[in-house]
């Protein structure tokens, strides 16, 4: 753990770093990044320096990995922002929300829209309704409830 005289030093190098920005919120915002990420550093020197870290053997087999980007995401979240977002407010047909989603930059094939759009309205979060498409043919509308 860093000293006293140590988060000191670490402000006033966060002050600087932050002391060319107007808005106060943003200012505020930076500050907290850039010490954050100073306090980080300095935690990483100090455990560095309590523990000797060796580096593997240039001919060790050991495999340089690096960790894993846990993400949440898949076609059922983009549905959920979809939905807390009030897009489904008026009726939306699939291809209005496979549309909606790719000016969201989430290019899903239609195919796979469908299963999570039947869990949603099996467990009440979405309303499907029936409406002509054109002509004869009919087509599921999907809405709030």
């Amino acid at each position: 753990m860093t000293n006293k005289k140590n988060y000191a030093e670490l402000v006033t190098q966060a002050e600087k770093a932050v002391g060319s920005v107007q808005d106060p919120e943003l200012r505020r915002v930076a500050f907290q990044k850039v010490l954050d990420d100073l306090l980080g550093s300095a935690s990483q020197e100090g455990e560095a320096s309590r523990h000797k870290i060796e580096a593997p053997a240039a001919n060790s087999s050991a495999r340089k990995t690096r960790p894993r980007k846990v993400t949440k995401g898949g076609t059922q979240t983009y549905i959920d922002e979809l939905l807390s977002g009030g897009f489904f407010k008026k009726p939306k047909t699939i291809s209005q929300l496979k549309a909606e989603l790719e000016n969201r930059g989430h290019h899903i094939p239609l195919t796979s829209l469908s299963g999570p759009l039947q869990r949603m309205c099996q467990h009440r979060t979405l309303r499907r309704h029936r409406v002509k498409a054109g002509g004869k043919r009919e087509t599921f509308a999907y809405s709030n409830w």
